[in-house]
């Protein structure tokens, strides 16, 4: 499988001057995470950074940490959206199949038991409360602090068949409502460790499970 990192946002929730891949966590980078994960995997032929935002400053960093990796670059000159970032990105895989992910959803997946699913598939989890939960008892307020919920979520990890999406893909628009709705989709139920990144709090939280 290749790796498409979607990595071209600017993540103006972060308050920061930096393109949200290079905010670090703990002194190191949220787009370190991903990267470190999927290079000591066997099963990753090579990954393609969709960017956008301060795409300069990405490539010096990969560039300059990580020298002699399959790692390229899919650069778009204008906000294409998700479908259209991923259209630029998807055109230099030769694989069959893909890993398409956001890069600030960090994730503990397990890419050998994604890989059997051997057909498009949405990775889903379940969500963390980002506050406390009031319940009700006999007429009194019960707290429960940040509780993870049983409903399911997207986890912002896909995998594609590689021609179903060159098919598919528009020069310009939304994953979510663009080409989901035109894909049948499998589910890959992940119970592990899941981490969206989209804010400076997410980062306090992340470092203390960390």
């Amino acid at each position: 499988m290749d790796v498409i990192i979607l990595a071209g946002g600017k993540g103006n929730r972060m308050e920061d001057v930096l393109p949200k891949p290079l905010v670090k966590v703990k002194d190191k980078t949220i787009l370190a995470y991903q990267l470190d994960y999927f290079l000591k995997s066997k099963l990753i032929g090579k990954i393609i950074l969709s960017l956008g935002y301060k795409a300069d400053e990405i490539i010096d960093y990969v560039a300059a940490n990580y020298p002699g990796y399959k790692i390229e670059f899919a650069v778009e000159t204008e906000p294409l959206g998700t479908a259209g970032a991923l259209k630029l990105a998807v055109a230099k895989t030769r694989s069959d199949y893909v890993v398409v992910l956001n890069c600030d959803d960090i994730t503990d997946i397990d890419l050998r038991k994604l890989n059997m699913m051997a057909d498009n598939t949405i990775c889903i989890a379940h969500q963390r409360l980002p506050f406390g939960l009031v319940r009700e008892e006999n007429g009194y307020a019960k707290f429960i602090e940040k509780p993870i919920l049983d409903e399911w979520v997207s986890a912002g990890w896909y995998l594609f068949k590689s021609n179903d999406l060159k098919d598919l893909l528009p020069d310009k628009g939304s994953l979510e409502y663009d080409v989901f709705p035109k894909l049948k989709l499998k589910v890959f139920k992940h119970e592990g460790f899941w981490q969206p990144l989209n804010t400076r709090k997410d980062i306090l939280e992340f470092e203390n499970r960390l």
